[in-house]
């Protein structure tokens, strides 16, 4: 998947700071809709680089979405699917106990969310790349 995305700062060699307009399926014309009201956000990542960039340039980034993809199921999915399993597995416990087990799956789903996050931080982010120069 290739985003337009603006360079922040130079990290370093190969590496560069840059800032990416987040992406939703709203279009954002707040005035002619009456939903949500969400502002427009903004994220930065890191992305390796062999060109000679400098902040305010504004580039085509690249992120592998089969990297991303798993991760995004496993940080929304995972918790959710836990909570079922624990609530709706069980045979022969009360419904405070199946409460109590449900709750306990998903905060299992949310500690391998932040084990998943930090591992993936650790092994270099989500694989963003600048492909050119705009």
């Amino acid at each position: 998947m290739t985003q337009t995305a603006t360079v922040a700062a130079v990290q370093g060699p190969g590496v560069v700071r840059v800032t990416v307009a987040r992406q939703s399926a709203c279009s954002h014309a707040c005035s002619t809709c009456a939903g949500c009201g969400a502002v427009p956000g903004s994220i930065t990542v890191l992305a390796k680089t062999d060109l000679d960039l400098t902040p305010g340039d504004l580039v085509e980034l690249y992120s592998r979405s089969s990297r991303i993809l798993p991760i995004a199921a496993l940080v929304y999915l995972g918790p959710v699917l836990l909570f079922l399993m624990g609530y709706l597995l069980p045979q022969g416990v009360s419904e405070a106990g199946r409460g109590l087990l449900g709750g306990i799956g998903f905060v299992m789903g949310l500690a391998l969310a932040v084990l998943a996050d930090r591992r993936l931080r650790r092994n270099g982010g989500a694989g963003y790349r600048v492909v050119r120069k705009l």
